[in-house]
C-alpha cells in the first residue's frame, strides 16, 4: 500500500477513536454579531412611523456579521467611514440633516476587529439597499462577492428623478470591479437554509431582507429599512411617504414577520430602532 495512504488511514482511525472529526471547525454553527457604523439623530419620529410624535434623538446604523464555515456574511456596511473626517464633503447637507455622527472606533477595521476579522475575511457583502447609510463601506470589500437586488443596482446607478438623494455614486463605485451576484429574487446563499436573501421590494426598488437559522437562537429576519423600529411591525405602522418606494411592500413585509414569527418563532433585527439595539449582544458578543 501506499505509504501516504496507509498514513492516511492510520490519522483518520486516530480521530475516529479519539472521537475527535479533523473537519469539526467547517462543521461550525454559523454565529451572528451585531456592529454599528455610527449614528444618526435629531430628526422626526414620524419620518419612521406615520403620526409619531417627537424626535429621534440617537439612532444606531446596524450592520451585521455571520459567520458559516462556507464564507463569512456582511449584511450592510454601515455609513461610509470617509463621513467619519469629512462629513460634509462626503454627505453634504444630510450630514447635518441627519445629525451623522462617526467616530474612529466606527469604523468597519475597528468594528470587524471586535471579532479579530477583517476586510477580506467577508467572502459575501449582502445589501438590504445602497443607500449612504447602508451601503457606505461596500468599497472596503473589493474581494468580497456582492449580493444584491439587480432593480437595486439600477436604481443605485441610475436613479429615477426624485430617488437619487440617498445614493452617493463614490460609495459604490468599486462595484464596477466586484463580484456581483445580480438577483432577481430570492436566494438561499448556500444552499442549506441558513441564509436565505428576500426580495422584497419596499424602501427602494431593490430592497430585500435576509433569513438567518442559528441553532440556539433559532430564525432571525434582517430586515434593512424595510422594517425601522419594532412598533412598526407590532401595530402596522408605515413610515412616511417619502421613505416609501412602495408603501404596500412595507405592510406586506410586516405581516409576513408577524406570520413567521407566529410559526418559526423567529424574531427580527432592524437597522436603526436604538431602544431594540440597546437590547441586542453586541460584537464580541453573538447569537448563535
Amino acid at each position: 500500500m501506499n505509504p501516504r495512504r496507509w498514513f492516511g488511514l492510520v490519522l483518520g482511525l486516530v480521530f475516529l477513536i479519539a472521537g475527535v472529526a479533523p473537519v469539526a471547525h467547517a462543521q461550525e454553527s454559523p454565529k451572528l454579531y451585531v456592529f454599528s457604523s455610527g449614528s444618526l439623530g435629531g430628526f422626526p419620529k414620524a419620518a419612521l412611523q406615520i403620526g409619531g410624535q417627537g424626535n429621534i434623538d440617537w439612532a444606531p446604523v446596524s450592520f451585521y456579521v455571520i459567520t458559516h464555515p462556507r464564507g463569512n456574511v456582511i449584511f450592510d456596511t454601515g455609513n461610509n467611514d470617509k463621513t467619519i473626517t469629512d462629513p460634509d464633503g462626503w454627505w453634504g447637507p444630510l450630514a447635518k440633516g441627519f445629525g451623522l455622527k462617526m467616530t474612529q472606533d466606527d469604523a468597519i477595521p475597528a468594528q470587524l476587529g471586535k471579532i479579530k476579522m477583517k476586510t477580506d475575511d467577508i467572502k459575501y457583502v449582502v445589501l438590504g439597499h445602497m443607500h449612504l447609510d447602508h451601503g457606505g463601506n461596500v468599497s472596503q470589500f473589493p474581494n468580497a462577492t456582492l449580493v444584491v437586488q439587480n432593480d437595486e443596482l439600477k436604481a443605485a446607478w441610475w436613479p429615477d428623478e426624485g430617488y437619487s438623494l440617498y445614493y452617493i455614486p463614490g460609495d459604490f463605485a468599486a462595484t464596477k470591479q466586484m463580484k456581483v451576484v445580480r438577483l432577481e429574487g430570492d436566494l438561499d446563499l448556500f444552499g442549506d437554509g441558513t441564509m436565505v436573501i428576500k426580495r422584497w421590494v419596499a424602501h427602494t426598488p431593490g430592497s430585500q431582507m435576509m433569513t438567518v437559522r442559528l441553532k440556539n437562537s433559532g430564525l432571525i429576519i434582517l430586515t434593512g429599512d424595510n422594517v425601522y423600529m419594532r412598533e412598526n411591525v407590532e401595530k402596522s405602522i408605515p413610515p412616511n411617504i417619502v421613505l416609501a418606494y412602495n408603501p404596500q411592500g412595507f405592510l406586506t413585509a410586516f405581516e409576513w414577520i408577524r406570520m413567521t414569527m407566529a410559526n418559526e418563532k423567529a424574531d427580527f433585527f432592524t437597522a436603526h430602532d436604538p431602544d431594540a439595539y440597546k437590547a441586542m449582544k453586541k460584537a464580541p458578543e453573538f447569537y448563535d
